[in-house]
C-alpha cells in the first residue's frame, strides 16, 4: 500500500490519521504505550541483527515504525513520538551494551530521529494528496525513505567511527544507510497496509484462502531457513540458490493480500538478517565484513522492493477493475453516442467451431441475432433501406455479416476475431467505405456471441487516394529534378574541364616558359605563381571529379569505381577491395550514376563512422537484378534504434535508402555494435525494373524501401 502523507487536517482522510492528542488523555496515553511497546520490540530485534556488538546492524526495523508514526500523525504530535523514541533507544543501549558510552548512544538515537523526521517530511512533500494506491506514489515513498536513511547515516556513522576509533566513515555510513532504509521498506508497508485494512477498508484487498496463505508462509520461511542457515562453502544445489526465495516472494505478492504479503516478506527478511548476522548463508563466505553485510542488504532490499511494487500493482489493478464495473453505465452511454456502429450478436444455441464452414453458416442463419446495437448501427441500416426490425436479424445480405461469412473459415481458427475488413456499399447513390472488425466470445470451447464494430472511412480513403496521387506526382518531379541536376553537374564538369581547366593548363605552360627565360630576380616570383596555378588546377580537378567522376559516362561503372578506390586511398587513406563483375550494356546510364553515388556515399560513411581504414565493394548482377555490397569490419551501430532517431542532415543512410526506394530497389543493413556493417543494395533489371517502378508509387519506406537484418 502507498503510505498516506501528512497534509493539513482538513484535507486528510480521517480514517488514516493518527491524532492521539484529540482522543482524550487516557486514549492518548494508551496509544503512546502501544507505540512504545512495539518500538521497543523492534529496537531489541534490531540490536540482534549484527555480527558483533560494535558493528552496525544489518537491518533496523524500528526505522519503519518511526517513519510511519511521524507520517500518520500531525506535526504538532511529533515531539511526543520523538521523545518516546529517544527514551527507548537510550535505555535499551544502556542496558544491553557492555561498552556503553552516552555520547555514542545519543548520536545513534538522534540519527534514527533524523531518519524518521526527514523521511516523513520529504514524503509529505512528494505525495501531497492521499488516494488509492499508485505506482508513482510507491516510487516516491521509496525515495523519501532513502533520503531519510541517508540523512541519518551522516550522524550514525560518525558515532560508530568515534566509538571504534577507525577511519572507515564512508563504509559505515553506507551500511547505516542501507540498514535503516531496509528497515523502512520492511516495516512501513506493513503498518500502512494494516491501517488501511482497519480504517479504510474500501482500499484494501479481501483475504484469500487461509490454507493457501499458510502454505505459502511456511514454504517461504522454510526456504529462507534452508538457504541462509547453511554454513558458507558447503555443497550447493538449485534449492540452495537465493533466487528460489525470490520466486516465492513473487508468488506471495500474487496470491496474498498486501497486509499479509508485506508481513510475510518482512518476517523473511528479518530471519535472513538473523542468519547472516551469525555468519551463515550464501553471502557469509566473503572475508570483508563490508562486502558481506552489503550483499545481504542488497539482496533483502531486492526482495522487499519487488514484493512492495507487485502488491501495489496488483491492488491498483483490482481497484481499476472495480472502477470499470462501477463505470459500466457511463461506458454504455459512450457506446450509444459513438460515431462508430457497434452491435452484439448472440447465438441462441452455442456453435461448435469444428463444424464445417457450410454448417456454421447455416447455424448462424438459424441461431444468430443482433441482441444489442447503438444508434449509429441503426442509422446506417436505415440509410441502406432496412427497417429497425430487419436490422436486428442476421442477414447474409448485410455487408458486415457477408464479410464475416466470407472469412469464416479463417476466423473459426482464431476465436472468431477479425480486424480491418474493408467493404464498400452504395448509400443514396454514393459509394461509402467502411472498416469492420469482429470479436468472438468463446465459452467452454463454443461460440456464444460476437461483438462487431464498423467505421465510416470514406473520407479517409478519398484523402488517402489524393495523397497517393500527390506522392506519385512528387516522386515524378523528384526524379526529373535528379535527372536535371545530374545533367547540370555533367555540363558544369565539362565546361570546367574544357574551359577553366584548359586555360589553367595553358597558363601553367606559359609561366613555366617565362621562368626559363626570366632573370634571376623575378624567377622566384614566377615559380611561386606557377605553384599557385598548379594548386588551383588540382582543386579544379577535384571539383570536376566530384561533379562528374572520370570515366563514368565514357568508359562505364567499373573504371569509375576503380578511380574512386584510388581517389579515396589517396584522400581519405581508405583501402577499398573492389570486385566488379557486370555487363555495362545491361546497365542504363541513370542506374550507373545512381550505383556510383550510392557506393561513394557508403564509403564516405565508412570513413566518418566505422573507425577502420579498409572496406570492400562487390558489384554483381544477373538477368533480374543488380546487387551492390559494401562491407566493413568497423565499430558498427544499432540500426534498429537508428530507425527512430531524427534523420541527420546530408546524404547518409536515410538518404541512400530514399534514393534506392525511388529506383524501386531494396536496401538491407546488417550491423550491430562491435561487429561492423554490411549494406546490401539490390536494383531490379529488365522487365522487373519496369514492374517495380510502377509498384513503387504505392509502396512506402517501411513496406519495401529497406529493412534491417540485425
Amino acid at each position: 500500500m502507498v503510505p498516506t502523507p501528512i497534509v493539513p487536517d482538513a484535507d486528510r482522510p480521517p480514517g488514516l490519521q493518527w491524532d492521539f492528542t484529540r482522543s482524550g488523555v487516557a486514549k492518548a496515553a494508551a496509544s503512546l504505550v502501544i507505540f512504545a511497546a512495539l518500538y521497543l520490540l523492534l529496537v531489541l530485534l534490531g540490536l540482534k541483527l549484527h555480527e558483533y556488538v560494535e558493528a552496525l546492524t544489518i537491518m533496523w526495523p524500528a526505522a519503519g515504525l518511526l517513519f510511519m508514526a511521524l507520517w500518520l500523525t500531525p506535526r504538532r504530535n511529533w515531539l511526543w513520538i520523538l521523545g518516546v523514541q529517544l527514551a527507548i533507544e537510550l535505555s535499551a543501549s544502556a542496558v544491553l551494551n557492555d561498552h556503553y558510552r552516552f555520547s555514542t548512544s545519543l548520536s545513534y538515537a538522534l540519527a534514527n530521529s533524523i531518519d524518521g523526521v526527514v523521511g516523513a517530511f520529504v514524503a509529505s512533500r512528494l505525495i501531497p494528496t492521499p488516494g488509492a494506491p499508485r505506482m508513482r506514489n510507491v516510487l516516491l515513498f521509496i525515495a523519501a525513505a532513502a533520503v531519510g536513511a541517508a540523512a541519518s547515516a551522516l550522524v550514525g556513522a560518525y558515532g560508530t567511527t568515534q566509538m571504534l576509533g577507525g577511519e572507515a566513515y564512508v563504509r559505515e555510513m553506507q551500511i547505516w544507510w542501507a540498514g535503516n532504509w531496509l528497515g523502512s521498506l520492511c516495516m512501513a508497508p506493513i503498518v500502512m497496509s494494516w491501517v488501511v485494512r482497519l480504517r479504510a477498508r474500501q482500499h484494501s484487498a479481501p483475504a484469500g484462502s487461509a490454507l493457501e496463505m499458510i502454505l505459502i508462509g511456511i514454504a517461504m520461511l522454510a526456504m529462507a531457513s534452508w538457504v541462509f542457515s547453511a554454513p558458507p562453502g558447503g555443497e550447493t544445489t538449485i534449492l540452495d540458490m537465493p533466487f528460489v526465495l525470490l520466486a516465492l516472494v513473487v508468488v506471495a505478492a500474487f496470491r496474498m493480500p498486501p497486509r499479509w504479503s508485506t508481513s510475510l516478506v518482512a518476517a523473511t527478511a528479518i530471519l535472513v538478517s538473523y542468519f547472516a548476522s551469525r555468519g551463515l548463508g550464501p553471502f557469509a563466505g566473503d572475508q570483508n565484513p563490508f562486502v558481506r553485510v552489503g550483499a545481504v542488504q542488497l539482496y533483502l532490499a531486492t526482495l522487499v522492493v519487488i514484493n512492495f511494487l507487485l502488491t501495489v500493482v496488483l491492488l491498483e489493478k483490482r481497484n481499476a477493475y472495480q472502477l470499470l464495473r462501477t463505470s459500466d453505465e457511463r461506458y454504455r452511454n459512450f457506446i450509444e453516442h459513438s460515431s462508430e456502429a457497434v452491435w452484439r450478436v448472440e447465438l441462441s444455441a452455442p456453435m461448435d467451431p469444428n463444424l464445417p464452414a457450410g454448417e456454421q453458416i447455416a447455424w448462424l442463419q438459424t441461431h444468430a441475432y443482433v441482441a444489442e446495437s447503438n444508434r449509429t448501427y441503426l442509422r446506417i441500416n436505415r440509410e441502406m433501406g432496412r427497417t429497425e426490425t430487419e436490422a436486428q436479424e442476421w442477414r447474409s445480405d448485410m455487408p458486415w455479416f457477408a464479410m464475416f461469412i466470407k472469412h469464416l473459415g479463417t476466423a473459426s481458427h482464431q476465436a472468431y476475431t477479425m480486424d480491418g475488413l474493408q467493404f464498400t456499399v452504395t448509400v443514396n447513390s454514393h459509394a461509402r467505405t467502411y472498416i469492420t472488425g469482429f470479436r468472438g466470445v468463446m465459452e467452454q470451447g463454443f461460440l456464444v456471441r460476437v461483438w462487431g464494430v464498423a467505421r465510416d472511412v470514406t473520407e479517409l480513403v478519398n484523402l488517402n487516394e489524393r495523397l497517393r496521387q500527390n506522392q506519385d506526382r512528387l516522386k515524378l518531379y523528384a526524379r526529373e529534378l535528379v535527372g536535371a541536376e545530374e545533367r547540370a553537374r555533367r555540363a558544369t564538369a565539362v565546361d570546367l574541364h574544357d574551359g577553366i581547366g584548359q586555360q589553367l593548363v595553358g597558363l601553367s605552360m606559359t609561366l613555366e616558359a617565362l621562368v626559363a627565360r626570366s632573370p634571376p630576380e623575378i624567377r622566384l616570383l614566377l615559380s611561386e605563381a606557377t605553384a599557385t596555378v598548379r594548386e588551383v588546377q588540382a582543386i579544379a580537378q577535384r571539383v570536376i571529379a566530384d561533379l562528374s567522376p572520370p570515366g563514368l559516362y565514357e568508359l562505364g561503372l567499373e573504371p569509375a569505381l576503380k578511380w574512386l578506390s584510388v581517389y579515396m586511398r589517396s584522400k581519405d587513406h581508405l583501402q577499398v577491395a573492389l570486385h566488379v563483375a557486370v555487363n555495362e550494356a545491361s546497365i542504363g546510364i541513370d542506374l550507373r550514376v545512381l550505383v556510383f553515388k550510392v557506393i561513394r556515399e557508403l564509403l564516405r560513411n565508412v570513413v566518418k563512422h566505422a573507425g577502420v581504414q579498409a572496406a570492400s565493394v562487390t558489384v554483381t548482377h544477373d538477368a533480374k537484378e543488380l546487387r551492390v555490397v559494401v562491407e566493413d569490419r568497423g565499430l558498427g551501430f544499432e540500426w534498429q534504434l537508428s530507425l527512430f532517431e531524427p534523420r541527420a542532415h546530408g546524404f547518409g543512410l536515410w538518404s541512400v535508402a530514399d534514393r534506392v526506394r525511388d529506383a524501386a530497389g531494396e536496401m538491407t543493413v546488417d550491423t550491430g555494435p562491435g561487429r561492423g556493417c554490411r549494406v546490401t543494395v539490390i536494383f531490379p533489371l529488365g522487365a522487373g525494373a519496369a514492374a517495380l517502378q510502377s509498384a513503387d508509387a504505392t509502396r512506402n519506406l517501411q513496406d519495401g524501401s529497406f529493412r534491417s537484418a540485425s
